[in-house]
């Protein structure tokens, strides 16, 4: 099941180990959502016209991410500021640690994520 800020979306589909988060069209405007893959809260982030995918809480105190302020590529968590890299989970206020990042896809149409 997929979740989107505060309403559960039906829309999922399990192909391999890709899980299917929902239509693009659904992440067309905006650029970050909550979305919950088994059960897991995943912070999807758009920049570019191009989407990442990170670990929905912060390396300090686990606040989740999708709530913070993307500017750019770079995302703060809006707890005590700790910001990240939203293209390979790098934390920008530490240097030296990453949170986990999500392979993305698009395939006919449909945003697509793998968790392993």
């Amino acid at each position: 099941m997929c979740q989107l800020g505060n309403g559960y979306r039906p829309y999922l589909r399990i192909m391999g180990n890709w899980r299917a988060i929902g239509p693009i069209k659904d992440y067309s405007s905006g650029n970050k959502w909550i979305v919950e893959i088994d059960k897991k809260p995943i912070a999807l982030f758009k920049y570019e016209e191009k989407f990442y995918a990170l670990k929905n809480g912060c390396l300090h105190q686990g606040f989740p991410l999708a709530d913070g302020n993307l500017n750019k590529y770079m995302v703060e968590c809006p707890l005590h500021g700790w910001v990240y890299d939203i293209r390979d989970g790098k934390c920008l206020s530490l240097g030296d640690r990453y949170t986990i990042t999500y392979k993305l896809r698009i395939l006919n149409d449909i945003l697509e994520i793998i968790l392993d």
